[in-house]
């Protein structure tokens, strides 16, 4: 093999990874934007946020991110702690 047939050899594999590498990008990018889309339906139908995680396979705080990201309400209510810091006078010591 001549050096100008590698050298066309090398530019074609170069650039059909490239567009491989693109494809995936772009698939990628819609399988998460659909999955997200998902985990919002289940969230918004009533489903705890730790058992769309167990189903998923991913980690509740992936879950929270995207309920976050999708300006959802709070994906639980506030601990004790926290509900008494929201009370007036609450944070502030004695």
């Amino acid at each position: 093999m001549t050096e100008e047939e590698v050298v066309t050899r090398l530019k074609e594999a170069a650039a059909a990874k490239k567009a491989a590498d693109a494809h995936a990008k772009t698939l990628t990018k819609e399988a998460g934007d659909a999955f997200e889309v998902v985990v919002v339906e289940a969230l918004t139908g009533g489903m705890k946020p730790a058992k769309v995680a167990t189903l998923t396979g991913y980690s509740y705080e992936t879950i929270r991110r995207i309920a976050r990201a999708r300006n959802l309400d709070r994906l639980r209510e506030p601990t004790v702690t926290s509900r008494k810091k929201a009370q007036p006078g609450g944070d502030s010591p004695a």
